[in-house]
Order: structure tokens, then sequence, then C-alpha cells
């Protein structure tokens, strides 16, 4: 299971506040200190999603964006609800040619090609941002991809 980085703050904050603060103070204003920092993280990690959304909508258009054009706006729809589903068949479909014939006789350059379509996949389907903050993206595109021209 993935880290949520809003129960660690939180639990980070009553840590410190445990720490530090409990002693001052009685157990009401203890707990209305709590919550208060409990409402500014989860306000705070709203806001953050909130402003990734809009930059999606303002760099690509929303579905509404696209109804004004009468013949091309619904293809723009149609492609836009269909490339993920597509490029996951399509590697489903390669993935197994690749498993249901004889290895060998394929380039190494083809291995490492599918092998980095499937990671860019399975990245999309279980996980970007795990790989993308742990560093393990890199690890891997540099252990099996490195193409060495002799």
């Amino acid at each position: 299971m993935g880290l949520d980085p809003v129960t660690a703050v939180s639990d980070l904050i009553k840590t410190g506040l445990n720490k530090f603060v409990r002693d001052k103070v009685s157990e009401d204003v203890m707990e209305k200190i709590d919550n208060n920092f409990k409402m500014h993280v989860l306000t705070e990690s709203n806001k953050e999603k909130g402003a990734f959304r809009n930059f999606i909508l303002a760099y690509e258009g929303s579905i509404s964006d696209y109804k004004n054009f009468k013949f091309i706006g619904p293809i723009v729809v149609l492609a836009r609800g269909l490339i993920r589903p597509l490029f996951t068949y399509a590697t489903g479909y390669w993935d197994w040619i690749f498993f249901s014939s004889d290895t060998t006789e394929w380039d190494p350059l083809k291995i490492k090609l599918l092998f980095a379509i499937n990671l860019i996949v399975l990245i999309f389907w279980f996980g970007e941002r795990l790989l993308k903050n742990t560093g393990i993206a890199e690890i891997l595109f540099k252990m099996f991809l490195p193409v060495k021209n002799d």
C-alpha cells in the first residue's frame, strides 16, 4: 500500500503537538489545535489537486470546448476517450505475440522497445507517482534500455 501524504503530515503534526504542546494546554484546546492543523492539511491538499486539474483543463481543454466544432469535435472527443484503452490493448497483444513465440528470434532492440512500452503502460495504470517519487523508473530505464551500437 502506498504512502498517503495527508495522513503522514497529520501524524507528524500530531507527534509534534504531543511532544511540545500537550503539557502546556488543556485537552479541549489541544483537540481544537489538532483539528485545525488537520483541516489546514486537507485544505492545502485539495487546493493542489484543484490546481493540477485546472492546469490540465487549460492545457488540453474540456469536452465542452470540443462540442462547438461540428464535425471534428466528436472525433477528438472519441479519440481522447479511446487512446489509453487502445494503447493498453495493443500492448497486451504485443506481449501475447512475444510470449507465444520463440523469443530467441527477436532482435534485442525490439525486446527493449517492448519492455519500454510495457513500462509506460504499467506506470500509467499502477503507479506513476510511486515510480517517479522513488526513482525506480530512472533505475529501470538505465538498467534495461541502454542501447549500444557496436
